[in-house]
């Protein structure tokens, strides 16, 4: 049973996911790592659109293939953008009632709060409490570009959530929204060194990579 599935908005995501998990390990662990959305065979544009996005995240937390997954991997991980938060069904404020903007940290705790009520409306309390230490919520604000910032900048650029695509093509130059690009352009989080060193630059990477930490998870 691999150590973890991925869940996510698309492939490019899985090519980050994978390359901070590897970094967090002294051995390679690839082999303990398996995508489970989006499909990993969908390549082309209209692939994607079916198969991958944000709301397909929250699809899959309410499909038999989500109740299902917990029997093939020991640790899920839930990725998901909040630049899309006020959209319809995923319908996240980013603002408190007093208009001014959360913290990413209040932020991320809301989104957590949106999957965990997804699953108990779904599967009820008792599936979600015997899950909850299970899943890892990788929550990218704004989008999982952001995480990447601290390995092309040293400025105060490296903490920005907003803007970090058009910020990330400045410093990493051409690439695309793919596994292969996302892959190269990630692929020194793969350095437990680098990772240590960056990871606390980001305050949602931070959190992601804070709550695989705490779980101590001891390679067979």
């Amino acid at each position: 049973m691999p150590l973890f599935g991925l869940v996510a908005e698309g492939n490019s995501d899985h090519a980050v996911l994978e390359n901070i998990l590897l970094g967090l390990f002294e051995e390679d662990i690839s082999d303990e790592i398996t995508t489970l959305q989006p499909i990993r065979g969908a390549t082309d544009e209209a692939a994607i659109k079916a198969f991958g996005g944000w709301y397909k995240v929250f699809e899959y937390c309410r499909s038999e293939d989500f109740r299902g997954a917990f029997q093939e991997v020991q640790y899920l991980v839930i990725q998901i953008d909040t630049d899309v938060y006020e959209q319809i069904h995923y319908d996240v404020k980013q603002t408190d009632e007093s208009g001014k903007k959360l913290i990413p940290e209040v932020l991320i705790e809301k989104i957590k709060v949106k999957f965990e009520q997804i699953i108990v409306n779904e599967f009820g309390q008792d599936f979600l409490n015997n899950h909850q230490d299970r899943i890892l919520f990788a929550i990218s604000v704004d989008e999982i570009e952001c995480w990447l910032l601290p390995l092309y900048y040293t400025d105060s650029t490296k903490s920005k959530t907003n803007n970090c695509d058009h910020k990330l093509h400045q410093k990493a130059g051409k690439f695309e929204k793919n596994y292969s690009d996302y892959d190269k352009i990630s692929k020194d989080f793969r350095k437990s060194k680098t990772l240590t060193n960056l990871y606390p630059q980001n305050p949602s990477l931070n959190f992601f990579v804070d709550s695989v930490k705490v779980k101590n998870i001891l390679l067979k």
